[in-house]
């Protein structure tokens, strides 16, 4: 009865508990492009917007997050850079970053982060973005068992 009643519970804060996401972009219809795609397709509780890197700094503060996705021209600091102080502080959050420039795949994946080209098809980047959520989905789950 007791595992049962524990199963349950774990199942309601799990749903609960839904994927938590920072969209760092300055192009506010680039942010409400992926806000419409993401919301299209996963369980997300929570989407939140920074225009600038002084934003995405006080929203890291302030939101228990699990992805942020992170454009590559963000005002503010290089986003290699603002990527690996990220990490250091704040070493469990996923991070993709952004850019109409394919060549900055490498530094991306140099600095810690996923990497989405900007011209990638809706079905590419929801591909890779269903990873991160399923991740994020599954590091919930152990963290309940």
């Amino acid at each position: 009865m007791v595992d049962a009643c524990w199963g349950s519970l774990k199942d309601t804060i799990r749903k609960a508990r839904m994927t938590r996401i920072l969209i760092a972009d300055p192009n506010i219809n680039s942010r409400k492009a992926l806000i419409l795609l993401l919301g299209k397709r996963f369980a997300i509780s929570s989407i939140v917007e920074a225009a600038d890197t002084e934003t995405l700094i006080r929203r890291l503060a302030e939101t228990d997050l699990d992805i942020l996705l992170l454009d590559w021209k963000l005002y503010g600091s290089p986003a290699p850079e603002t990527c690996s102080l990220i990490l250091k502080a704040y070493p469990h959050l996923k991070i993709v970053l952004l850019s109409v420039d394919s060549d900055n795949h490498q530094s991306a994946l140099d600095a810690g982060a996923m990497f989405i080209h900007k011209g990638a098809s809706p079905d590419q980047v929801l591909a890779l973005l269903e990873t991160l959520v399923k991740s994020c989905d599954l590091k919930q789950s152990s963290s309940l068992a």
